[in-house]
């Protein structure tokens, strides 16, 4: 389309997540811009009637100060209560511009929300200036009002999390997950999954286009159907970053995760579980990262730790083994998930071998079980730790294996929880010993992430995901599992009989992708 010479035209969108009234009272209170932005340095309504109200702006916009007077009209096509179809049309009437003025429009959108309109067009009126100026200036103004977009779009987010129990609130409920490739093969991996033949262009060159790509829904799950009864909906969402991110450049990483948990706000998700590297990722960020997002988090890490307990205790009694005299190892033992697992078997066994890289977590964790009945010893060599253990469970989450599985005793039930399962995954010839994939769940129907997230079944699923479900199921949208060392002891067994009563039970023994029936645990035979 052919504009007036020296006119520039400017427009833009976007879904906010309110109903219509909600979004124009926004839109109309004019006189709170000045505190949504650095660039509105004045707003001030000159005279208002029903319909109509004449302003005052003074903005800077690319530092070039810019003032003006307009007057606005509320167009409404229907009754005040509906507005179907609504608009703010605006036009300035003084001012620096020769011409600026256009509209707002208001329309429902399909799934869920206000889809907002804008344009506009400028002209600045010295056409010298307007060969060289006007289309840097018309992008600085466009740039300003997609930024009033984003804080009007952060505002309504957070009143819908503050007020999801109003009865005009945009709808918040359902669950997310937000996973990611476990390493660069996971992602080779995963990207072949949606084609086979796929060319592969260098390492380089797909780690960061990965990393660039914004993050989003890999999947919808519409309904997932509990045993009480009760059901629930949700997303997978796909967080592009992989583990060896972390060491790179942790806050890039923080930024990933608030990304992806800024998808599941547009989805009105009522709560999300950070998986695998995400939560360390979040935790990291604390308080600051909590005050970024308005979704519940939790990572998942109760009930996964009580899963693995669960799961240990179960190997334990199809062994006969007697845990008042058993030897515990706990890789990355001073973690969240690695801690919780300690203070639960400290009050069942003899002794307590806990591995932390740092002698600052080790000496946290010596104060931690004083009183406990078992005995403690504080390791930094994994290897030397499992040697002469007969429960290991290895709690840390790291890219590559950091245990030699020809140093577990023979007859050790060896609890893999980490993410990713390096050791459960690892090749080996030993049948003296049980491996297994420990914090997982079976599940009360399949779930589907829309690709191989690195589980033996659908029918089974991480226990922090599960967390998340089991939440929603409840409708308790708080972050129940957040900041290092609350796990207690009531957390673990409040989350397991929530959810036993939806349906979630202790996952069968999988030692990668190979189903270990009881019998089979009960038979293994300890070399001698």
């Amino acid at each position: 389309m052919d504009y007036p010479e020296g006119e520039f035209v400017i427009s833009t969108s976007r879904v906010l997540p309110a109903k219509r009234w909600q979004v124009l009272r926004l839109f109309t209170k004019v006189e709170d811009y000045p505190g949504y932005l650095p660039e509105i340095k004045e707003c001030r309504v000159l005279s208002r009637s029903r319909t109509e109200a004449v302003t005052l702006w003074k903005v800077e916009m690319g530092k070039v100060p810019i003032s003006w007077q307009e007057k606005d009209t509320l167009d409404i096509h229907q009754s005040n209560i509906d507005l179907r179809r609504a608009a703010i049309r605006f036009k300035a009437i003084d001012g620096d511009l020769e011409k600026f003025e256009g509209y707002w429009a208001f329309q429902e959108h399909k799934l869920g929300g206000t889809e907002v309109f804008f344009k506009a067009a400028i002209k600045i009126g010295i056409p010298i200036l307007e060969q060289a100026m006007g289309g840097f200036l018309s992008e600085k103004i466009l740039h300003y009002f997609e930024r009033l977009l984003t804080v009007f779009e952060e505002i309504l987010t957070a009143q819908n999390y503050e007020q999801r129990g109003a009865r005009h609130v945009h709808p918040v409920g359902g669950f997310g997950v937000i996973g990611h490739p476990y390493n660069y093969q996971h992602l080779i991996h995963y990207f072949q999954s949606s084609k086979k033949d796929m060319h592969l262009p260098s390492p380089e060159f797909l780690t960061k286009l990965f990393e660039l790509t914004p993050s989003y829904v890999s999947y919808d799950i519409n309904e997932f159907h509990a045993r009480s009864g009760k059901s629930t909906y949700g997303s997978f969402i796909a967080c592009n970053i992989i583990p060896e991110m972390l060491t790179a450049d942790i806050s890039k990483v923080i930024d990933k995760v608030v990304e992806s948990c800024k998808v599941a706000e547009k989805l009105g998700l009522g709560i999300v579980a950070l998986g695998g590297f995400t939560s360390i990722a979040g935790e990291r960020g604390g308080d600051e990262f909590l005050k970024r997002i308005h979704v519940p988090v939790t990572t998942g890490n109760t009930l996964t730790a009580a899963l693995a307990v669960e799961g240990v205790l179960k190997a334990a009694e199809l062994r006969e083994l007697d845990l008042s005299k058993a030897k515990v190892a706990v890789i990355g033992g001073a973690g969240d998930i690695g801690s919780a697992c300690v203070r639960a078997l400290a009050e069942k066994t003899a002794e307590i071998i806990v591995t932390s890289r740092s002698d600052e977590n080790l000496a946290r964790v010596r104060k931690m079980l004083e009183g406990y009945p078992a005995k403690f010893s504080g390791m930094k060599d994994n290897n030397e730790a499992v040697r002469d253990a007969d429960i290991v469970i290895a709690a840390a989450s790291v890219a590559h294996s950091i245990v030699d599985i020809a140093n577990f005793k023979s007859g050790a039930i060896i609890c893999d929880i980490g993410y990713p399962k390096n050791i459960a995954y690892s090749d080996t010839d030993r049948r003296d010993i049980l491996i297994f994939a420990g914090g997982i769940c079976s599940l009360p129907q399949e779930f589907n992430a829309g690709f191989d997230i690195g589980l033996p079944s659908p029918k089974v699923l991480y226990g922090c995901f599960s967390e998340a479900i089991v939440l929603a199921l409840e409708e308790r949208y708080e972050n129940f599992s957040w900041g290092k060392g609350h796990i207690t002891k009531e957390k673990m067994a409040e989350i397991l009989k929530l959810a036993r009563k939806h349906g979630f039970e202790l996952a069968p023994f999988f030692w990668g992708r190979r189903l270990v029936t009881d019998e089979e645990v009960r038979g293994i035979r300890i070399k001698t």
